[in-house]
């Protein structure tokens, strides 16, 4: 499906909240999604050991092919040997490319060597893609292999037979040795470059994947799918430890730190190794739901004690150099702040402690440890009220801004006055120390509270927790992905088995810049005076087990049932709803108005789309301005909804997008008061009616109203339904959408949607037209169709084709280079590569 690339989609509904995301400084996530099939190798048996074949039976290339792939090849100390592909003719002759411990080899039946290279003469480097591509011409009889930057030709005449071949990767019938090796993005061209073939290896099914352009299977034997490491977690670790160990991670060494009162216990993310280091003076009191920093201007770790008594508050470092402890007076109070929040400010040199349980209370306000004074202070909160809660989240928007969700307590702070699961969102200004709620989920069907620590992605306005049943013990940890904008969110990956066990258990959430993984570490205790510590780690972005599937080819055929009658459905409830709409209103029965007049008005009383939002009233006047940003959401929101579906929005979908933040009767009194603005101004522009049926509000204009998006649906509805093509239709079809986009500085999720559908519309009739063999337009209107196209699609290749055809054959060479051109441009600033044919190559595929 075709969506515009400069469509960008983005959500803000606070002012507040858009200026903090805009100016944060925030944690850069790398979002290119890795993805490839890994193959078993040598520490594998032969049964075990993967293979990539690319059809059940032969492929056909009558004049030859390109295939091209990107390799990772993973080198050992040893076995590196191993058939990275095979290709066999039908007379079994067959031509191979094997990687030994030192050389890359290429060689045939017919010819024996023909190739051979030193790994390091082609930088062919452990765990770096390489590119790999090899031209079987077999009309000239030429061989061609590109590796890297080193390539290689020969005639061979035998290869003039390889129009039908069978293509292995890794194990075949003949040969089990497998290189240690990462594939994607397997192409096959024909001798022009045109594209055949495409297996991307990055979603499958059960049994192998489909090619992206013509969904031929390739059926594939004990895979190691890369796309798999986005939603399963990998278990780095798993350790005992005392009782209650401190956890923080240490991002700047890229390890996590995990310490007890005789140990201190360091893991290497980069080297997955677990260091243990006996402390020489032991910790400083008894260890219980407090918590460990690291504070990056000294280099030091910190634990502290908090207590609701006086001086009961405690502040210790650890010196990594000479491994001990301050030396303090040893105490066993019990501490008052089980499961609280915490963040140390490196600006400020202060440490902020939100929310926690204890003594049968939950907390709120926040504790501030300030490292140059050497003093606590306890502060409360301006802004928006924060309950007492403990087991909520926090997680670091910039140097001055936190933001804390969720968690398990109750208004008064008893815990034994309603109780209760919160999963509301604030954003706290450090500095100020005020706080701005952005919003409050519905309760979910299942109540979960969430990891101590959130892992928050500023440039995508999202953030991720992990979340579990506070109620249950064998629970499992689930990741979830939040909308710092609205209150929405998803489950993502797999579930982490989890046994919770309350002030004996705890579960944080860190971000791997380096390996740009999450990473869980999560703790329960064993018995009374063991803890198991557990280490997780999840290849980010993380994706849903859904994600990770392609269509299968035998349920093809139902999405094309499926989609033609849903196609069909869709045509019969739009022209219902047009004759519906023609019928005068009845006040006494809500019956709609009449409907949209398409007599072409574009002077007096229009609404136009094409080219941006316009009104213009019946003195001819534009009144555009007068639809202010909330007016005019709510008027596009039910105009084309009705227009869609017949019967309008939802009131719960209207105040999901327009007023998420309000209460349901703050809502309706807003809604009231922007429809009556909206009816207001279309007293000068004609006549509007806003309708209600059940939780449905609609939107009828009166048949004096011109709207050239309703014309452009109806006209191409007509065009595809007509057996004869009526070119004033047409004609006049081209004259609305040349004007331009579809509302193109109208930039959100829910009308990016309308204007995907719309552009996928158009480009399908017109192109349908264009290949019509009955019907031959004049030069003049083929032009038009291509603009229209490359207007809807700036990358269509199929309306360059056409424009620059038609330009040359009217004999105006230097306008359909300019076309070419400015074609090229744009491709290379959206992709960032360069567009593979030629402008002669273009002109000769016509």
């Amino acid at each position: 499906m075709y969506i515009p690339l400069k469509h960008i989609m983005f959500y803000w509904k606070t002012f507040f909240v858009q200026i903090l995301i805009c100016f944060s400084l925030s944690t850069v996530f790398a979002q290119e999604m890795q993805y490839g099939l890994r193959f078993y190798s040598y520490d594998y048996e032969p049964e075990q050991r993967t293979s990539l074949r690319l059809s059940s039976d032969y492929l056909s290339f009558p004049n030859g092919f390109s295939m091209r792939f990107d390799a990772k090849f993973h080198f050992k100390e040893k076995h590196t040997y191993g058939y990275i592909f095979r290709i066999v003719d039908e007379k079994q002759r067959n031509i191979n490319l094997l990687l030994g411990e030192r050389n890359i080899s290429f060689f045939s039946s017919m010819d024996s060597l023909i190739f051979t290279k030193p790994l390091i003469d082609i930088n062919l480097l452990p765990d770096q893609w390489i590119p790999i591509r090899l031209n079987v011409d077999t009309k000239n009889e030429e061989l061609t292999i590109f590796i890297g930057e080193s390539s290689h030709k020969w005639t061979l005449p035998e290869i003039r037979d390889f129009k039908k071949v069978d293509i292995v990767f890794g194990k075949s019938n003949e040969f089990i040795d497998v290189p240690a090796m990462t594939v994607k993005d397997l192409q096959f061209d024909d001798m022009q470059g045109n594209p055949l073939y495409l297996w991307k290896l990055a979603e499958y099914t059960e049994q192998g994947v489909y090619d992206e352009l013509k969904k031929r299977f390739a059926k594939v034997e004990n895979p190691d799918w890369v796309l798999d490491k986005n939603v399963t977690w990998e278990k780095e670790i798993t350790f005992t430890t005392p009782r209650n160990p401190y956890i923080t991670f240490d991002s700047h060494q890229n390890r996590i730190a995990i310490a007890g009162s005789n140990f201190f216990y360091h893991y290497s993310l980069s080297g997955n190794q677990l260091k243990k280091q006996e402390v020489s003076r032991a910790f400083p009191y008894q260890i219980y739901a407090n918590q460990m920093i690291y504070n990056s201007l000294d280099k030091n770790y910190y634990v502290y004690n908090l207590v609701e008594e006086e001086n009961g508050q405690e502040f210790a470092k650890y010196d990594s150099i000479k491994h001990l402890w301050d030396e303090m007076t040893p105490h066993s109070n019990y501490s008052d702040y089980w499961h609280h929040n915490r963040y140390f400010s490196p600006t400020l040199n202060r440490l902020f402690l939100f929310g926690g349980y204890g003594q049968h209370k939950y907390k709120k306000g926040v504790y501030i440890y300030d490292v140059d004074a050497g003093e606590w202070s306890k502060q409360n909160l301006k802004g928006d009220v924060i309950k007492p809660r403990y087991l909520s989240g926090l997680g670091v928007i910039d140097q001055d801004n936190v933001l804390l969700f969720g968690g398990f307590g109750s208004s008064t702070g008893n815990q034994d006055l309603f109780p209760q699961h919160y999963y509301d969102a604030y954003i706290v200004n450090l500095t100020t120390l005020e706080s701005k709620k952005l919003w409050t989920l519905e309760t979910p069907a299942e109540n979960f509270v969430v990891s101590n620590s959130l892992v928050i992605d500023t440039i995508h306005n999202c953030f991720y927790a992990l979340c579990w049943s506070l109620t249950k013990y064998n629970t499992s940890i689930q990741l979830y992905k939040f909308s710092i904008d609205k209150p929405q969110y998803e489950v993502l990956a797999n579930p982490i088995p989890f046994g919770f066990k309350d002030n004996r258990s705890y579960i944080d959430l860190f971000f791997d810049s380096a390996k740009n993984s999450l990473i869980a570490v999560a703790y329960s205790a064993v018995d009374e005076e063991t803890t198991s510590v557990s280490i997780y780690s999840l290849v980010f972005p993380p994706l849903k087990k859904s994600d990770l599937y392609q269509s299968k080819k035998q349920y093809l055929w139902i999405f094309i049932v499926s989609t033609a009658a849903g196609f069909i459905l869709l045509s019969l409830a739009f022209f219902f709803f047009y004759w519906k709409k023609r019928k005068p209103v009845n006040s006494k029965t809500n019956e709609p108005i009449a409907g949209i007049n398409t007599v072409k008005r574009l002077q007096k009383q229009a609404i136009l789309f094409f080219g941006g939002f316009q009104v213009i009233d019946k003195e001819g006047i534009d009144v555009t301005s007068e639809f202010k940003p909330l007016l005019k959401s709510l008027f596009l929101l039910v105009f084309l909804n009705t227009i869609k579906n017949g019967k309008g929005i939802s009131f719960v979908k209207l105040k999901d997008i327009l007023w998420f933040d309000k209460t349901e009767e703050s809502a309706n009194n807003n809604r009231g008061v922007a429809m009556n603005k909206i009816r207001q101004i279309f007293e000068r522009v004609g006549e509007v009616q806003f309708g209600k049926q059940g939780q449905y509000w609609s939107l009828e204009l009166g048949n004096n109203i011109y709207c050239d998006y309703y014309e452009a649906l109806i006209l191409i509805r007509k065009i595809k339904e007509e057996s004869c093509c009526n070119l004033d239709d047409i004609k006049r079809l081209l004259q609305i959408v040349s004007i331009g986009e579809l509302l193109p500085n109208t930039q959100t999720e829910w009308v990016d949607q309308f204007k995907s559908d719309f552009s996928n519309e158009i480009i399908d009739l017109l192109l349908q037209l264009v290949q019509q063999k009955d019907v031959q337009f004049t030069d003049e209107i083929y032009i038009k169709i291509a603009n229209v196209l490359l207007i809807h699609d700036p990358l269509n290749e199929d309306a360059l084709k056409l424009k620059c055809s038609i330009l040359v054959k009217m004999g105006k060479n230097g306008l359909a280079k300019n076309t070419y051109t400015t074609f090229i441009k744009e491709y290379q600033t959206w992709f960032g590569t360069k567009y593979k044919y030629s402008f002669e190559q273009i002109m000769a595929q016509q």
